[in-house]
């Protein structure tokens, strides 16, 4: 046993591999697998579908370390998949493995599943509501009503997000705080002890390329084919249809556009979803930075 593995087993740690698109974060969670023996968990949007497997860059079930990989192809692609349900599923995970005295990785892109988990991040218990009348209204109309109920959750929606808009009004309509007031109210403390946020965050040009050769390894791949299956074995639910690289498919596959229109598509969103979940990461949470995955797993060894 070396003197660092000896330290690991000192106390348990959570381990958190966070970071755009293509900086990295499976490979450097699969070789913190192997520092640490210990599991890693998913927290991305979507690599939790089945079958969704190329458009979303998941670890291939042949990888040695699949094994490992926990709410990874959980959810079928007909089925919505909440927020809250994965609070909870990643909660009772994460417990599980640190009662087995073993460490654990988190890693995944999605910023938002990650806040839900770690933070004391509470859902409202929800009753069923009719909001039929607000179906009918466009999204600009639904948007300057939010906007009259709860202005500040307004800033933090954008107005073509029809669903969290509709959600956030239903909301107020039901005599609940409003989603502002929630969030006001908790202490925003993290429930965990001893968590180390690792962020992954190459320089633009590096990542943009990287995002730009890997759209074009998933269609070489078989994204197209991934994705005409899917479309004739489920009725996709909104959520999974709005997976970058499905719904540009999609599109080409019913004719709207050209192969060669969608790759360009699924390039610029890819990039922009990445700048995105930078500005995320870096207004959400306290992190040691790193440009690559070799720096990152080089200041876990200590060299």
């Amino acid at each position: 046993m070396t003197f660092t593995s000896f330290c690991y087993m000192l106390y348990l740690m959570i381990y958190v591999v966070m970071g755009p698109t293509c900086s990295g974060k499976t490979s450097a969670a699969n070789e913190l697998i192997d520092i640490l023996n210990c599991d890693a968990i998913n927290f991305d949007a979507f690599q939790i579908y089945k079958d969704m497997d190329i458009g979303t860059s998941k670890l291939e079930k042949n990888d040695p370390h699949y094994k490992n990989y926990h709410l990874l192809d959980i959810v079928s692609p007909d089925k919505t998949f909440s927020v809250m349900e994965f609070q909870k599923m990643c909660r009772e995970q994460i417990d599980e493995c640190l009662s087995k005295n073993k460490n654990v990785v988190l890693v995944g892109g999605t910023g938002l599943y990650l806040r839900a988990v770690l933070y004391d991040y509470e859902f409202p218990v929800e009753e069923e509501k009719d909001d039929s009348d607000l179906e009918s209204l466009d999204n600009h109309t639904l948007y300057e009503t939010l906007q009259k109920l709860d202005y500040e959750a307004s800033l933090k929606i954008h107005e073509n997000n029809r669903k969290r808009v509709i959600r956030a009004i239903s909301m107020i309509r039901s005599g609940d705080q409003t989603k502002s007031e929630r969030i006001n109210s908790q202490k925003h403390e993290m429930i965990y002890k001893d968590v180390k946020i690792l962020f992954i965050s190459p320089n633009r040009d590096t990542l943009y390329e990287n995002i730009n050769q890997r759209v074009l390894e998933m269609v070489d791949a078989g994204l197209v084919e991934e994705v005409r299956g899917l479309m004739k074995k489920y009725d996709l639910s909104l959520t999974a249809r709005q997976g970058i690289g499905y719904k540009e498919i999609m599109d080409f596959l019913c004719g709207n556009c050209s192969l060669e229109d969608a790759i360009a598509l699924i390039q610029k969103r890819t990039r922009n979803y990445a700048k995105r979940q930078v500005t995320f990461f870096k207004n959400q949470f306290e992190y040691e930075l790193f440009e690559s995955k070799d720096e990152l797993i080089n200041s876990i060894r200590g060299k």
